[in-house]
């Protein structure tokens, strides 16, 4: 079995989906710290003047050690009237916003108390709508106090996984001869970002998946799927 690791993201950007699609099953991160400096709470989009980012206020005052699991989401500005403007302005003249904007805004109108409730859902409806299989579990569920690059091993090990893909990020503190002394193979997947057709002019790489979706609709997934690169590991 192929494995990848994450946090889930807001709106994640298109090498997540690009990653859910290429391995058996994602584990999300759901029992580590939350970090507000992430993406665990907001995404890029494009405008006419550049990026603008589209952030999910959280319970947080006090809450510095809080897990991802527990991160609660704040709904005091009435943040997803503007969300929902703000997608509205900057890609209703897209060739698949009508066919996708209803759903997208109905989840971002629900009230989900969690913000990882949130996250999966608009996953769930992304990966469904081009047709890529979304089979994830959590972190949580396997009982490990290990953290870093053990907790990768373990998770590896308790998942059965004989091959774990992980990003360029994670990198710096992975051990080769970790995997290769539990018979994992350890392989980095680099995402590309190669240009596709795009609303106001120059390509902006490294958006939400949003930005696909609505610019190339039923064909994201192979656009996805061509976009990468694997390197392994001796």
């Amino acid at each position: 079995m192929i494995i990848g690791i994450s946090q889930p993201t807001f709106l994640p950007w298109c090498g997540s989906i690009s990653l859910i699609d290429y391995v058996d099953e994602i584990v999300f991160l759901d029992n580590v710290q939350f970090d507000k400096r992430s993406w665990q709470q907001r995404n890029n989009i494009k405008t006419n003047t550049g990026v603008l980012t589209l952030t999910v206020p959280v319970v947080s005052k006090n809450l510095f050690h809080q897990k991802i699991s527990d991160v609660k989401i704040n709904y005091s500005s009435n943040f997803q009237k503007k969300m929902v403007k703000s997608i509205i302005q900057n890609y209703s003249n897209t060739q698949y916003f009508n066919r996708y904007s209803k759903k997208i805004f109905s989840i971002l109108d629900y009230k989900h108390e969690k913000l990882i409730d949130l996250n999966l859902e608009l996953m769930s409806f992304v990966c469904k709508t081009i047709n890529i299989d979304f089979n994830y579990s959590f972190s949580s569920e396997l009982n490990l106090t290990s953290s870093k690059g053990d907790l990768i091993i373990d998770i590896c090990k308790k998942k059965n996984a004989n091959k774990y893909v992980s990003t360029y990020g994670s990198k710096s503190y992975l051990k080769i001869s970790d995997f290769k002394k539990n018979n994992i193979k350890l392989n980095f997947f680099k995402y590309l970002g190669d240009e596709y057709k795009q609303l106001y002019g120059k390509f902006i790489e490294n958006l939400s998946i949003l930005d696909l979706l609505f610019n190339i609709g039923p064909n994201s997934k192979e656009i996805l799927r061509k976009n990468f690169e694997i390197t392994e590991t001796e």
